[in-house]
């Protein structure tokens, strides 16, 4: 029911003869006549009594009136491309008053080129109108640039001083998407009183579609859909979780929303998201989760969290959500729409699971950085077990390095955030220099690729470093820190990585051998390389992207029907 207030009409002016995109004002965007967006958002609105188009198309004219609105058939003199929209506009008026036997008070023309307005924003200009009594609002979009215009033969900016663009004078440029004005103030030539205002809205709200990048942009946003991350990371379970979900949300967010929805004692993981700039909501327990996901509405969930619950799922799965797991061993896995799992391998996957290295995620990075082509002598050793080393496998390693005696190879140690014993290793490192080793320690590094391109032999654990590694191509030995990396099958299957097995079972002296062994046999690191770099890793994030996206459209296509 419409609020009580004086009459207004909303009149859309649609004529047949398009140039930049012919056909447009009744071309399909996202699955709905372009027309029908400004029709739908302005019957919507509490204040709108009347929405007519106005028209010299007969197709226009019946698709108009499929989706609610009245016509004005306006004569073909005010078609032509040269006519401005003043006289458009002040017919259309008039002719509906003619027809209604009333008199409007208040006239608000809507461009159908600006589908992403809203009726909240319409609405609030109305009111904005009606409370400070104005003869004309016009809608805005900021434009904060360096505008230089001509005058006579000569270029003159428009600003005062070079300045970065944010703390740049605003600029602002009309969008054609509303313009309200008193009916006393709208005649053939003019829809501006002397009492004016402009209402700035949002980029998107703004799109005034004229040319075929304006209609790909506009259906990209209309497409958009709201994906939130349930995901963790703290000192016990690291960062691959974190970081797999960031180089999904880094393509991701381009053409759609992104949210991350994370445990609020799990500082670490909030942290990383934070440098990525990306909104995060906090929770304390389900209850607080659940409430915060009615808020968002999402259209997808990803969970990263390992093993769920049956019940958890199905409670989302019940609030109509899409569910994406990730590597869940859990129960609950059952119930998720699909599962992705790059490191576990299942000889008789479920249909709704995939499985393998073809779904692991690599880093941006590693699409930048080239592959390795091993040398005769080794040189650079790396050692990088991961977010937290939990079994201390840094400390084991490089004790192995000094019973090697291997003062001459530079020693490069990469460690986690989650690394606890780091005073105890920066004391044995001194002491390492002061036997003359050439130990580097490095923390937050930000391009694992390069370091990885730049060792002759990576030691790591085997999580997903082992699929960075193999990227890269570089040889590399593999330690499990727990029984659930033993299950990691790539390492075995591909006949790579040379693997140590379970961390508790390997030695100082098994390390050490390993070692020796790839230091000292050349045609071995190659064979390695050739072993590693026949995976082709780096089509995987858009098979994974893709399989997210298809699954939910089918998925969504199916629920419809």
């Amino acid at each position: 029911m419409k609020q009580k207030h004086k009459k207004m009409v909303a009149i859309i002016p649609a004529r047949g003869g398009s140039k930049g995109i012919p056909r447009k004002n009744i071309r399909l965007l996202a699955n709905k006549p372009l027309i029908g967006y400004a029709i739908e958002t302005a019957l919507r609105s509490k204040y709108i009594d009347d929405v007519v188009v106005t028209t010299d198309d007969d197709e226009i004219a019946e698709i108009s009136r499929l989706f609610g609105a009245q016509v004005i058939i306006r004569p073909k003199e005010l078609a032509e491309d040269e006519v401005p929209l003043d006289p458009v506009i002040y017919h259309a008026l008039t002719s509906i008053e003619d027809e209604n036997n009333q008199q409007f008070e208040f006239v608000a023309t809507i461009q159908p080129t600006s589908p992403l307005l809203s009726t909240l924003t319409l609405d609030t200009m109305i009111d904005l109108m009606y409370r400070e009594q104005y003869d004309t609002i016009l809608s805005v979009k900021a434009e904060p640039h360096l505008f230089w215009i001509k005058s006579g033969e000569q270029f003159v900016p428009l600003y005062k001083e070079r300045k970065n663009r944010q703390y740049l004078d605003p600029i602002y440029q009309e969008t054609g998407a509303v313009v309200i004005s008193r009916r006393g103030v709208v005649s053939e030539k003019s829809r501006i009183g002397s009492s004016f205002t402009i209402f700035e809205v949002s980029r998107n709200e703004g799109i005034d579609i004229d040319t075929y990048q304006d209609w790909e942009s506009a259906e990209n946003i209309l497409h958009r859909k709201n994906i939130v991350y349930i995901v963790d990371g703290d000192y016990d379970t690291g960062l691959g979780h974190i970081y797999r979900a960031l180089t999904l949300a880094n393509r991701l967010v381009f053409r759609h929303n992104i949210i991350f929805l994370m445990n609020r004692t799990k500082e670490l993981g909030i942290q990383k998201v934070h440098e990525f700039l990306y909104p995060v909501k906090t929770y304390s327990d389900d209850d607080e989760m659940f409430s915060i996901l009615d808020e968002t509405k999402p259209d997808i969930i990803i969970n990263d969290i390992l093993d769920t619950e049956p019940a958890y799922i199905q409670n989302l799965r019940n609030k109509g959500y899409f569910v994406v797991n990730f590597e869940d061993l859990g129960e609950g896995a059952e119930y998720a729409n699909i599962v992705i799992n790059a490191l576990y391998e299942n000889s008789y996957p479920p249909d709704n699971h995939y499985y393998g290295y073809k779904y692991e995620c690599l880093r941006d990075e590693f699409y930048i950085f080239p592959t390795k082509k091993p040398v005769p002598d080794v040189n650079n050793i790396l050692i990088t077990f991961g977010g937290t080393d939990p079994n201390d496998l840094t400390s084991r390693t490089l004790h192995a390095l000094e019973n090697l005696d291997l003062t001459a190879i530079a020693i490069n140690v990469i460690l986690g955030k989650g690394y606890q014993p780091k005073e105890k290793l920066y004391a044995y490192v001194s002491e390492l220099r002061k036997k003359g080793f050439r130990v580097d320690v490095k923390e937050n590094v930000r391009l694992m690729a390069k370091e990885m391109g730049e060792a002759d032999i990576v030691l790591t654990s085997n999580g997903r470093t082992i699929y960075e590694v193999a990227s890269v191509g570089t040889p590399c030995i593999s330690i499990s820190q727990n029984e659930r990396e033993v299950r990691h099958l790539f390492v075995h299957n591909s006949h790579g990585p040379l693997s140590l097995g379970l961390a508790y079972t390997v030695s100082v002296d098994d390390i050490a051998t390993a070692i020796k062994r790839l230091i000292d046999d050349y045609p071995l690191r190659q064979e390695m390389n050739k072993k590693l770099l026949k995976f082709d890793l780096k089509g995987n994030l858009g098979r994974v992207l893709s399989l997210i996206l298809n699954s939910h459209e089918e998925w969504k296509r199916h629920d419809a029907s």
